[in-house]
Order: C-alpha cells, then structure tokens, then sequence
C-alpha cells in the first residue's frame, strides 16, 4: 500500500519543473514598455505637427477679405487706402510661388502665406498672421511726356474732374488683359470702359476717362 506521503518528486523532475519566472512581470520589462509607448506618443504628435505645417505651406488659407482690408489699411503707410478696393489679392503658396519669383525680386518660400495687395498705384505684400507689410512698391505714375499734349486741358476740363489739378495720379491706359480681370473684379466700376481708356487715381477719386472721345466713362470716389 503506497502512502500518500511517500511520493516525492526526484530532483531531476524539480529541476526541469520549477515553477517559471514570468518577464513580462519584471520592473525592468515594464520600464521598457513603458519608454516604448512614450517613444511612439512622441514620434505621433511630431508626424501631426509636420503634417500640420505641411498643409499650411499647401493649402491657402481662407479668410474674409474685409478683415485683412481693416487691418492692411490700420497700418500708417496703408491709412490712404481705406475704403479702397484693390484690384488684386493673391496668396502667395507653393504652387504660385514660382511664377511669382520671376516677377518680383527677392521672394523667396518666407513668404509663403503672405498676400500679394495690388492697388492701382500701389503694390503690397502683407502677413496677415503676424500683420506685418513686408514689401511695399510705389507704381510709377502716369507721365505727362507719354500723354497727349492736351490731355489734362481735355480732362480737367469737365466738371467730374474739378479740384483735382493739384494732385499727381497715378495709373496709365487699359489694355485688353487687364480691362478683362479689373471687369472681373469691379463688374460695376468697369462695366462701360474699354481697351485704350485711361484709369487715373488720384487721392480722393478714380477717375476713367476716355480720351478720343473725351468722355469720362466713370468716377468713383474714394472716401
């Protein structure tokens, strides 16, 4: 009769059937697993914020013209320009910015998300995040050497014109690619005016004037 505590295991079968030691229960393993989810969090958040940026150097963003107006105009050098619209506004990104390099000097990928502010007379470039102007170009104004000899007499003489002799304006004639983009635009400014018409700004007024017909095509005043 074999007595239920007389078996005892051989130290062979002890050795090879020791209880196991689980690793995963180990400080030093969870320190290591621990490191590695930290170690993906991190390298997650750094794909997002590249991510991020990489969408904002792609893709313009929208924002309401009369807000970036309000603050371009705030600024000293711009407070002539209130109340006045722009023929243009382009937003400088990575698709435009290399036709834009071949005709303005000195853009480079800094730029990206400023706008291009084209007046008549004026051209800007303005960050509207940080509202700061980083290019400012004065247009050349109309010379009186390049005009008919007659063509302040004939203008100044009609009475939409009046008062404003004393100022220099700025613009020069319309041709055909730009009349198309200004009708664009302004579809009410430049409803009646044509190829070979004369934009003229002055200060306080943009005149259109047609001069083989000595016609004022239209006027608008500029607050």
């Amino acid at each position: 009769m074999v007595r239920g505590d007389s078996f005892k295991p051989s130290p062979s079968y002890a050795h090879h059937h020791a209880p196991e030691e689980v690793i995963y229960e180990k400080p030093f393993f969870q320190h290591i697993i621990v490191i590695a989810i930290i170690a993906t969090l991190l390298i997650s958040i750094f794909s997002l914020v590249n991510t991020y940026q990489l969408k904002k150097s792609l893709i313009p963003k929208t924002i309401n013209i009369n807000e970036l107006l309000k603050k371009l105009t705030a600024h000293n050098e711009m407070k002539s320009y209130v109340g006045v619209a722009p023929l243009n506004i382009v937003q400088i990104n990575s698709n435009n910015i290399g036709n834009l390099q071949a005709q303005i000097n000195g853009l480079d990928l800094s730029y990206i998300g400023s706008f291009i502010v084209q007046y008549t007379d004026r051209v800007v470039i303005y960050d509207y995040d940080n509202d700061m102007i980083k290019g400012n170009v004065n247009l050349q104004a109309p010379q009186q050497a390049q005009l008919p000899a007659d063509f302040f007499t004939k203008l100044y003489s009609h009475p939409e014109a009046q008062g404003l002799q004393s100022q220099q304006p700025a613009g020069g004639q319309l041709d055909a690619n730009s009349l198309a983009t200004l009708k664009q635009q302004f579809p009410d400014v430049y409803a009646n005016a044509k190829p070979g018409d004369f934009l003229l700004r002055y200060q306080t007024k943009l005149i259109i004037y047609d001069y083989s017909a000595d016609k004022i095509v239209n006027v608008v005043n500029l607050g």
